[in-house]
């Protein structure tokens, strides 16, 4: 029933742009959404899951800094199951594909996959990582004209996933390396509290993380990358069927069954080091 509504909302997108004369890259991605449903795709799990801890978060901080799950200022990553972890990521990124139309391979199908006569991509997760850092989360507050600033440290868990995506039976096509990031952290609400003697001081309210959290980050991060997945296929398409490269790119949202323009591409794309 999701797949069949799939299709008809997307049979919708088609035949409005179509009348309102968009342009010949919205017909583009509005035809790949309906009629490209023959999508096939070689996903390879990572050879590993990468367990780091950061005192802050990482881009700020020395690359020596980054320890691992033995750090004694860790609270989740030295309970991380990381098999569990890694197949809960794997799941969820499948199950979404098939959401999406897109027919998924796994390593015990290679041989099916290699004899595939049309396009196919290879999805493979060169590298995983969950890294876990602490970041200090500002609040700002004013009272009779006077601004006051308060703070509180949040501990951060980040799931970070490269890609090499290879095009099959096209040997002009140059790998790429492809990122994404998601995250989940401790919440933190509070209110600024003046004091008898007037002082003013800020009362932070924290809803910590627990185990949960952390296994539905990996379950969230499989079923966002299975969406960054179709939408890189999109505009790979897109961009082929014209022969055009454009400014931005196109994002389609299966639960409101909408195209839309963004200046981000699905993933970041890495670029290569210059030999």
């Amino acid at each position: 029933m999701v797949l069949r509504s799939l299709k008809y909302a997307g049979l919708l997108l088609l035949v409005i742009a179509m009348l309102a004369g968009c342009t010949s890259s919205l017909q583009l991605a509005s035809k790949f959404v309906v009629e490209e449903t023959d999508i096939h795709v070689l996903i390879l799990p990572p050879p590993a899951l990468i367990l780091s801890y950061g005192p802050e978060h990482p881009d700020s901080i020395p690359v020596d800094s980054i320890t691992g799950p033995d750090d004694p200022r860790v609270r989740f990553i030295n309970n991380v199951d990381d098999s569990v972890f890694v197949k809960r990521f794997m799941n969820a990124l499948e199950f979404h594909l098939e959401q999406l139309y897109i027919t998924w391979y796994g390593p015990g199908e290679m041989d099916d996959f290699f004899e595939l006569e049309q396009p196919a991509y290879i999805f493979s997760l060169a590298q995983m990582e969950l890294i876990e850092y602490v970041e200090e989360e500002r609040f700002i507050g004013r009272s009779r004209g006077t601004q006051y600033v308060g703070s509180a440290d949040v501990t951060v868990l980040e799931n970070n996933v490269w890609f090499e995506f290879m095009k099959l039976h096209d040997p002009d096509f140059e790998m790429e390396v492809l990122f994404s990031v998601h995250a989940t952290s401790d919440y933190i609400d509070g209110r600024f509290i003046r004091s008898e003697d007037g002082r003013v001081r800020f009362a932070p309210e924290v809803y910590p993380l627990n185990m949960r959290d952390v296994y539905e980050l990996a379950y969230l991060s499989g079923q966002q990358n299975a969406h960054k997945i179709f939408n890189h296929l999109l505009n790979l398409y897109v961009r082929e069927q014209s022969g055009r490269d454009y400014p931005y790119y196109f994002h389609y949202d299966m639960t409101t069954h909408q195209i839309r323009e963004s200046g981000q591409s699905p993933f970041i794309e890495i670029e290569k080091a210059e030999e």
